[in-house]
């Protein structure tokens, strides 16, 4: 018999316009960057030489349009900028600058004083009306951040580097000591002012645009003070942070996870942690008041001055053990621990989650951005809708001691919330007319709360509904029995039964915005 609603047709239809537009999307990335500069992409940064960069990728600091060598004007599409120190160099003659100029040095062994490193810049802006002499042209320090216009010889006379403008952020070359190629340690400098600032940034985040950060903080920071960690890792950098610093995070809420878990084993260093948001979800950035996404146009210079200007608050750490129930190859497997600063949760937003990470492992990736992941993210929520993912029940497959056990209606997912912040914005705790207790950040609390399906799920993210709010707790356990999908703070896997502990582990120093 005939049907006028044939289900699996409109579901095949579904998917086939959805995948069409997404394939239709991912060639036009595609194709726009095998024709594009590439300003930031597959750039690796050189500890010896120059790293070069499209003229057009910076605006923090200024460079000279004509080539150092050849003396031609340089167009955007073959102006080369060292990112480090400000030469520049047209294509064909950047290797030679590579052997005569020299770079920003990262240590300086030498017993003189620190001298500048100055670089011809050209005119300066605003004096296009004007041409400099053979003999006098304008000179931009690497380091202070001075711009002169002066003889070339008289250089050599001026007094040495003093780091001017951010000479309280800067790692100087002559503390930093480096032993087969590797750093050892950084000098404390007796100035209660100096605070130096270390930038991580992970160019694997949601967003795309970490390799832009690093690029912009080298040309005005020491070098070493800028870490990629998809190179680096943050373990290996702690070993050698000065006593006390700020940190700056460019990527999402697992990309600061890391780094502040990595700032745990070293309790000696006083770190305090900003964000520049760069990932798809950024729930942490958002509750810290660091906002949704960065600027389409950065600005290095602003960033440091918030940083500098912000405020220091606590935020709790959460000890997650998962002590599974099932032996795996004739011997019980050992717990996993893991640390949340954001939040735990199991069920049918942890399938989401797991849909999208196995998404974005697949090769065409590369050319995503954070408007790509939020599409990504919206097409598998609704595919969700019609698959749960095997979370359909899972209040009869799961026991929740907070601490006496809770009584649980149906539900596709339990979410254990450190923060005001889940799903990209939504505060679950305090929606609704209900009159709730104070949810905090730092009052080594809890909040445990339970969704019912993937439609609950998106009428939450438009307002129209609430969550279920069952109490707040200092430890939360979990006993669950079959497999469903988990997170911490964005990061996605299947879990067999287990039991899974939540403990309060101490606390993170974040920086907000004054």
């Amino acid at each position: 018999m005939n049907t006028l609603f044939d289900l699996p047709n409109v579901i095949f239809n579904y998917y086939f316009v959805i995948g069409g537009l997404f394939i239709a999307y991912l060639i036009y990335r595609t194709f726009h960057s095998l024709i594009g500069t590439g300003n930031f992409i597959q750039i690796k940064y050189k500890s010896r030489g120059h790293t070069w960069r499209n003229i057009q990728c910076h605006n923090s600091n200024p460079y000279n349009i004509y080539c150092s060598v050849c003396s031609k004007l340089m167009l955007p599409v073959d102006g080369l900028y060292c990112e480090c120190c400000a030469v520049s160099a047209c294509k064909l003659c950047c290797r030679s600058v590579d052997k005569q100029v020299k770079c920003k040095d990262i240590t300086w062994r030498d017993e003189k004083p620190f001298p500048h490193l100055w670089v011809n810049v050209g005119m300066l802006r605003g004096e296009s009306g004007q041409s400099d002499s053979e003999s006098f042209k304008n000179y931009f320090c690497s380091w202070c951040q001075r711009i002169i216009k002066s003889h070339e010889m008289a250089l050599f006379k001026s007094k040495p580097c003093d780091f001017q403008k951010y000479k309280n952020i800067i790692i100087p070359p002559h503390y930093v000591k480096i032993e087969k190629n590797k750093v050892i340690n950084i000098n404390n400098i007796n100035d209660v002012a100096w605070n130096p600032l270390i930038i991580f940034a992970n160019r694997k985040s949601g967003s795309n645009r970490s390799d832009e950060v690093l690029s912009l903080f080298r040309g005005l920071l020491n070098p070493l003070q800028v870490i990629d960690i998809s190179r680096t890792a943050p373990d290996i950098v702690v070993r050698w942070l000065p006593p006390k610093c700020r940190v700056l995070v460019a990527g999402g809420d697992g990309t600061v996870g890391w780094v502040l878990n990595a700032l745990h084993k070293v309790p000696h260093i006083k770190a305090s942690v900003g964000i520049l948001p760069m990932g798809t979800g950024n729930d942490l950035s958002r509750a810290l008041g660091w906002g949704a996404t960065c600027d389409s146009v950065l600005d290095a210079h602003s960033i440091i001055d918030s940083l500098i200007r912000a405020v220091e608050k606590p935020l709790d750490r959460w000890k997650v053990t998962i002590t599974p129930k099932r032996r795996s190859l004739g011997r019980l497997r050992g717990p996993r621990v893991l640390y949340a600063y954001n939040y735990a949760s199991i069920g049918v937003d942890a399938q989401v989650a797991l849909d999208f990470h196995h998404a974005r492992e697949q090769f065409l990736y590369r050319f995503a951005n954070q408007t790509l992941n939020y599409v990504a993210y919206l097409v598998l929520g609704v595919g969700r809708a019609l698959d749960d993912g095997g979370c359909f029940g899972l209040e009869r497959r799961m026991r929740v001691y907070a601490p006496t056990q809770l009584s649980l209606p149906p539900l596709q997912a339990l979410v254990a919330l450190n923060i005001p912040s889940w799903g990209a914005g939504v505060d679950l705790w305090s929606m609704g007319s209900e009159e709730v207790p104070e949810q905090s950040m730092n009052d080594r609390k809890l909040e445990v709360v339970g969704i019912s399906s993937s439609f609950h799920i998106a009428r939450l993210q438009c307002g129209l509904a609430e969550p279920f709010r069952f109490t707040q707790a200092s430890d939360v356990r979990i006993e669950l029995e079959g497999s469903c999908a988990m997170q911490v703070d964005g990061e996605p896997w299947m879990q067999g039964p287990a039991t899974i502990l939540i403990q309060h582990a101490g606390q993170s120093m974040m920086l907000v915005p004054s």
